[in-house]
């Protein structure tokens, strides 16, 4: 087999082995907040009572543990900075001539300043990096030396270019056992940031009442090669109270307390945009022209619940480092309703102004949702999710919350300028010093207000209303839910009311509450 190689070759990424570790990846697990947990073991061979590991690039603070057998325990592990025979691919030129010794080549080289070309053949004795010069023994049994400098194309008339030997000054740990033996089983653990992954969702809606929810996740690799290893996906918040403070093992200086000091564990950011619907688009069945073509099927990921995380076991995967790898994680038809929102906020805030201020005519922003109910046995974790209607047309994008099983979770479509909604508030009593604090004399206001909605579509919708209160509520209609959140400003708690409301095509409806508040009696007073 012959190889050629031109100066514009392509340089290949440097990998390198260490040659004193046979240790293997047997279990990845991934977060979500940068940082992954890995798992190796092998037989390590072991001279003078003890062996020799590379240290992984700055492991995270107490997450660095060795086990062996009983047979042979360890007493001391000992971390410095060592030099280790490491086995590497040509990255270079250089490397391409060192890994050639001893094989058949062929230069062609620029004999003048014309660039007249003339080539020379042989075997390569021997190659001086700092000189740039190539000994050849030619087929004449002559020898000569050649400046590399000046080749035009270089052939190697063998299979390849061998790996290269070289010294390397590293971290490792050198391991003492408590007997004298030749080689040992061994299983390493430790925490690295530099692997990830981002989750997305894609809901494709089925009918009325179905939609077809998939999820997907995506595995950055920006630390470590790994091989032929089970990853494990983790969903939740676990406590990593060190955050990213690396191990003192790594650094090659006496520590300070400093290097220990947790550090804040800053989570990625995901872009979840959310896209306005305006129903420009032309309607189009794709899904005929996409018949063959299984839009709406069930799959899963193997995954366990363990304490407050969930685990999804994606199998053994092989991640090249600097390389970003997908998963299909889950499939499943998910039971929903079509539901429209509104968020309505103390509009008066009287405990601060002490007056009513508000506008009835203000149209308040409603918008349209698929509210998901999780019928899995996973949760649903915080991540972008891109919705298609029935003809698998895009309607909107939008976030996904973590969701446990049997919970319910609300997916923003768009604004429903069809929906109207509208609030007003007007003072129905009030009785006045009715308490004091300090120097403030505090008045005791009942205020009634009104929620008018207008269904404009020609079909019935749900709607749901949230109000916010700086107030005791005293009375809501329609069936809301009071929920106090045990908060307080001063002597008015923060409330919460909930309205479910069914609305007819083209109906009007009005929804009634009733609170009272403590003002200060003073206007312009502060607390």
């Amino acid at each position: 087999m012959k190889k050629t190689f031109v100066f514009c070759y392509l340089l290949s990424l440097m990998t390198l082995v260490s040659a004193q570790s046979a240790l293997s990846q047997v279990q990845v697990n991934v977060f979500k907040n940068g940082t992954y947990f890995v798992a190796k073991e092998g037989n390590v061979s072991a001279k003078k009572g003890y062996a020799v590991l590379e240290l992984p690039q700055e492991p995270l603070l107490g997450t660095y543990w060795l086990n062996t057998t009983k047979e042979a325990k360890i007493s001391k592990v000992c971390f410095l900075t060592d030099t280790i025979k490491k086995t590497k691919n040509p990255q270079n030129f250089n490397d391409i001539f060192k890994g050639s010794v001893g094989k058949k080549v062929h230069f062609t080289y620029a004999a003048d300043a014309d660039k007249n070309s003339r080539e020379i053949s042989g075997i390569l004795s021997d190659y001086y990096e700092s000189s740039a010069i190539a000994k050849i023994k030619t087929t004449d049994n002559k020898t000569t030396y050649f400046t590399v400098t000046s080749m035009i194309d270089f052939t190697i008339e063998d299979a390849g270019v061998g790996m290269l030997t070289v010294d390397s000054l590293v971290r490792v740990a050198k391991i003492y056992f408590d007997k004298n033996v030749n080689s040992t089983d061994l299983r390493l653990v430790y925490m690295q940031d530099g692997i990830q992954w981002f989750p997305s969702y894609n809901i494709k809606v089925i009918n009325e009442n179905e939609l077809q929810l998939e999820m997907k996740a995506l595995v950055e690799n920006y630390s470590e090669d790994i091989n032929d290893a089970e990853l494990t996906l983790t969903v939740g918040n676990p406590q990593f109270y060190y955050g990213m403070t690396f191990d003192p093992i790594y650094n090659n200086y006496l520590t300070s307390i400093y290097d220990t000091k947790p550090t804040v564990n800053t989570v990625p950011m995901l872009a979840m945009q959310s896209y306005s619907n305006d129903n420009s688009y032309v309607a189009t069945d794709a899904s005929a022209a996409m018949n063959h073509i299984e839009q709406y099927y069930d799959y899963s990921t193997a995954g366990e619940k363990t304490n407050d995380l969930y685990m999804y076991k994606v199998g053994k995967v092989s991640l090249p480092k600097q390389s970003k790898t997908s998963f299909q994680i889950f499939s499943a038809k998910i039971p929903y309703k079509d539901v429209y929102e509104v968020s309505l906020g103390d509009i008066v805030n009287y405990s601060y102004y002490s007056y009513i201020s508000n506008d009835p005519e203000k149209r308040f922003d409603v918008y349209h949702s698929l509210q998901l109910t999780n019928n899995t046995t996973y949760p649903f974790t915080t991540a972008p999710v891109f919705v298609q209607n029935e003809n698998l047309q895009p309607l909107a994008q939008d976030r996904i919350k973590y969701t446990p099983t049997g919970a319910n979770i609300s997916v923003q479509l768009s604004k429903a300028g069809d929906v109207v909604v509208k609030n007003k508030e007007e003072e129905v009593k009030k009785e006045e010093n009715v308490k004091k604090i300090g120097k403030t004399y505090y008045n005791k206001v009942t205020i009634r207000g009104t929620i008018y909605i207008e269904n404009l579509q020609n079909k019935k919708i749900f709607l749901t209303i949230k109000k916010d209160l700086l107030a005791n509520v005293l009375s809501v209609s329609d069936g809301g839910k009071t929920e106090k959140s045990g908060r307080y400003s001063y002597l008015n708690p923060y409330i919460n009311v909930n309205w479910e409301i069914p609305c007819g095509a083209k109906e009007k409806k009005t929804v009634t509450y009733e609170y009272e508040v403590y003002a200060p009696s003073n206007a312009g007073s502060s607390y």
